[in-house]
């Protein structure tokens, strides 16, 4: 069985048949003492590095490497000592605090100097001396756990330079386990308050030197930086020597004080602080800063004036970048750079930025204001453009400090809250056309657009915050989605007429940006999907692919079923126009029969009429419960003629005709004029009520209110606008008997205008809103067609009564989609508690609209009373899907 038992060679050892006696020791040890001495001198070329290696190696050999230890820490101590001496005496009264405004930095930039010399001179030397000792490094120090001797040279270097009370000008021992002889391990004489040592002396002069240069007081500046840079190396040598060089290892020293940190850093960042905590209030207030205060005394000294938000700013990138050039060239550490930066940008930024953001008159607020103010284009002028890279070097400054840039968050957000609400108020107020609204919510959003894109840098979460912001006064109650639909008609019918695909790309998107705000997308639906019914049955559309682009750009925001039934509308007007072609050519085909309709009409005195009718699928277009009014015979023998026709053609199928979104051409004829024996016509284009009112006066020169309703069937209402347009002083085709612009009742009389007169042969009768109609003034719309009379009727009644609420239709339709979704979402959970059903809900509607959570608690309630939900015994939030 093999043996698992180790083995473990040692090392091997020089054998002595004779051992070397103390004194004998100390004899060889003179020689390295003297060695030692003479390299401090500056003589080392003088000696035998390879006979002082011998001695020393020789000496370790023979046991005596503690005497070599001590011998060696005892000369380098009194050499330092010496160094020492004459440093405390240099410092004497350095340290004082001055502020005077010409103080003499040259003092302290001999001690400093001084001090570096001597740093480096007796670095220089330490390694020389290693050198000779390097086989005690490599056995008796191990041995013993020592420090090494480089390491025992800034050791000492610590103790007896650094740490050196500036009461003590006496030489003084060292304990070589780490405690001067003077002064325990905290620093302290017994009870007393530690002593004012060297290194506090050049801590303090160090920071005086640095807060010269910031001051841009320093004469032969790279020169003193390089004297900085070396004074702060040495300090971290000093705080970390266990690890300089590759001679180096963790020794006994491994646990030193960090005298970098205690001595330097601490007061430098302090100091930091306090120069711009005072620099920084001193500017924004128009007092003295801390700088200033050095000059207060001197009677020639006025203070500076308050800073501008954009003067500071520059002031503070200026000084940020001053210290990141000043950290690189002193050579600091990451981690005081790190904490450096921190402290200049907390004092500069941070304690500031909500004073910046709201200085009048120069803040961000201020500017924001003055950029998205103008009337002149999107940074259309040289103010603009100029006050959008002010606002942009703010942002890079204020994205500094991340939680700073929050203040500039929501001053923008509160920007676009005013400007909204302002917009808004102004609606309420002036009645103004609902494109006014529309138009100045586009000009707004690319106003803002631009900010947030090159002020802001396109950063993700302002954009988020511009959103939040257009949504709150958007979505205040129904009325953008109203006036977005109207602007939207106008644009359509008239606004892209004739442009090219490029122009219809841009104005639709930027009309789909404001539809995204919308919380009401359904409203807008239902408000849009009536305009273009009227655009399409009136042919008053500008673009047919502008439409269909439209319609696409909706779809891929809110999916197929948003707009299914606009589709299906395009889809109908297709058809209709194929259906069309089809009955012309087999009228075509009857006419030439002699008993066909068309010929026994003329034959009876009558004239053949042409009709177009657009067949509409029941469920794609706005619902018209309006009975047919009665139709001039000639017209209601085409249409019967056509759904005898249709009927035949697509068995199983009904027509319900609805006259009141028809149009007409008719022919009129007037007397001719003084001086012509030639009668006028004039073609007029009408609706089917107007046709049918005008018809009435062919027999009849004068007819009242009660005999046209009786006559025609045509809804008070309607027949009243109707009749009102017909007399409006544009188009004066009838002449109302009672004076002012309203119908006074039944016996107001209309009489045939024989002295109507008109330029044009073609003739657009107007149409005038039903608010104008019923309230006596006359306002002809725009167009005077009926697609445009019906939607900005509709869109100014709604307005200017106040009127912002969802539609009664559109509620419905909420009811039965919110019911489904919560229907699908327990169907497949079969629990849930309210909260998290309200959640999922209000989630898959927000396409559509947002659900108030009392209305999908009115509706859960609802299916809980009809049996598809019930509630759980135990808990009566939760509820439970009945199969």
């Amino acid at each position: 069985m093999a043996s698992n038992k180790k083995f473990s060679i040692k090392p091997f050892r020089h054998s002595f048949t004779t051992s070397m006696d103390q004194s004998t020791a100390m004899s060889a040890f003179s020689s390295l003492s003297t060695a030692i001495d003479e390299i401090h001198s500056r003589n080392a070329s003088l000696l035998s590095f390879e006979e002082l290696y011998r001695n020393a190696y020789n000496l370790v050999l023979h046991k005596h490497g503690g005497l070599l230890y001590d011998g060696v820490a005892e000369r380098l101590g009194w050499h330092l000592e010496k160094s020492a001496i004459k440093l405390v005496e240099m410092a004497g009264g350095l340290d004082a605090p001055s502020s005077a405004l010409g103080e003499d930095m040259n003092a302290a930039i001999a001690f400093l100097t001084s001090l570096s010399c001597t740093w480096k001179e007796h670095r220089v030397t330490t390694v020389m001396v290693r050198d000779i000792f390097m086989y005690m490094d490599r056995t008796y120090v191990q041995q013993n756990r020592k420090m090494t001797v480089y390491e025992l040279g800034l050791f000492l270097f610590r103790r007896v330079v650094w740490e050196r009370s500036m009461e003590d000008s006496k030489p003084s021992a060292v304990d070589l386990d780490g405690k001067p002889a003077a002064i325990a391990e905290d620093g302290r004489v017994g009870e007393n308050e530690p002593p004012r040592t060297l290194g506090n002396v050049a801590s303090t002069l160090l920071l005086r030197v640095i807060r010269n240069h910031r001051l841009d007081r320093l004469d032969d500046a790279p020169q003193r930086i390089a004297l900085l840079r070396s004074c702060i190396h040495m300090l971290l040598e000093l705080s970390m020597p266990n690890v300089v060089g590759n001679d180096s290892r963790a020794g006994a020293s491994s646990s030193a004080i960090p005298v970098y940190e205690r001595d330097f850093e601490e007061g430098f960042l302090g100091e930091t602080q306090d120069f711009y905590r005072g620099e920084s209030a001193g500017r924004l207030s128009g007092g003295i800063g801390l700088g200033d205060s050095e000059q207060g005394n001197s009677d020639s000294f006025k203070p500076p004036a308050k800073y501008s938000a954009m003067e500071y700013v520059h002031l503070a990138k200026s000084r940020i970048e001053q210290e990141k050039s000043r950290a690189a060239s002193l050579d600091l550490p990451p981690p005081t750079k790190a904490q450096l930066l921190r402290i200049v940008e907390t004092e500069l930024i941070e304690r500031h930025a909500k004073t910046l953001v709201d200085m009048e008159g120069s803040g961000f607020s201020s500017l924001l204001k003055e950029v998205t103010s103008s009337h002149i284009g999107v940074a259309g002028n040289a103010i603009d453009k100029a006050r959008i890279a002010d606002l942009g070097i703010m942002y890079d400054l204020f994205s500094r400090v991340p939680s700073s840039v929050n203040h500039l968050r929501d001053a923008l957000s509160e920007r676009i809250r005013i400007d909204g609400r302002s917009l808004v108020r102004d609606q309420e107020t002036n009645a103004a056309p609902p494109a006014t609204f529309v138009k100045g919510v586009l000009a707004m959003r690319e106003r803002f657009g631009v900010v947030v894109a090159e002020s802001l840098r396109g950063e993700k979460k302002s954009q988020k915050r511009m959103k939040e912001a257009f949504e709150d006064f958007l979505n205040a109650d129904a009325r953008a989605a109203n006036c977005l639909a109207v602007y939207v008609d106008e644009l359509l019918r008239v606004g892209l007429r004739g442009a090219d695909e490029r122009t219809v790309s841009v104005e639709l998107d930027r009309v789909i940006v404001i539809f995204r705000y919308l919380a009401d997308k359904d409203v807008f639906e239902a408000y849009y999907k009536n305009h273009l019914a009227r655009r399409l049955l009136g042919n008053k559309s500008g673009s047919e692919e502008a439409e269909r682009a439209m319609v696409s750009l909706l779809k891929a925001e809110c999916g197929y079923q948003f707009t299914s039934k606009l589709e299906g509308m395009f889809n109908d007007m297709r058809i209709s126009k194929e259906t069309a072609e089809k009955y012309r050519a087999h009228k075509k085909s009857l006419n030439s029969s002699p008993n066909s309709s068309d010929s026994r009409d003329e034959e009876n005195g009558g004239k053949a009429v042409d009709v177009e009718v657009s067949v509409l699928t029941t469920g794609y277009w706005p619902s018209q419960n309006v009975e047919p009014c009665i139709l001039p015979p000639p017209v209601k023998a085409a249409m019967d003629r056509f759904q005898k026709y249709y009927l035949n053609t697509y068995t199983g199928r009904k027509l319900s005709w609805q006259t009141s979104t028809g149009s007409a051409e008719i022919r009129a004829t007037f007397p001719p004029t003084k001086g012509s024996t030639k009668p006028r016509r004039h073609d007029l284009s009408v609706t089917t009520y107007q046709m049918c009112i005008l018809v009435l006066f062919n027999n009849r020169d004068t007819l009242t209110l009660k005999q046209i309703r009786e006559e025609t069937q045509i809804p008070e209402d309607e027949l009243r606008r109707h009749l009102v347009s017909l007399c409006t002083p544009k188009c004066r085709v009838l002449k109302k008997g009672s004076k002012g612009k309203a119908i006074s009742g039944d016996d107001d009389t209309f009489t045939y205008n024989a002295d109507y007169t008109s330029k044009m042969t073609r003739v657009k009768v107007p149409m005038v809103s039903m608010r104008d109609a019923t309230a006596g003034s006359i306002s002809e719309v725009a167009g005077g067609d009926l697609a445009g009379a019906a939607a900005s009727g509709a869109a100014a009644t709604s307005l200017v009564d106040g009127s912002a609420t969802v539609p009664a239709a559109v509620e419905e339709d909420r009811r039965h989609l919110l019911e489904a979704a919560i229907v699908r979402i327990m169907k497949a959970r079969k629990q849930m508690n309210h909260n998290d059903l309200v959640a999922e809900a209000t989630k898959q509607l927000s396409g559509r609209f947002v659900p108030p959570p009392q209305f999908v608690k009115k509706r859960v309630e609802s299916l809980i009373e009809r049996e598809y939900l019930e509630r759980d015994e135990n808990d009566r939030r939760v509820y439970i899907y009945m199969a």
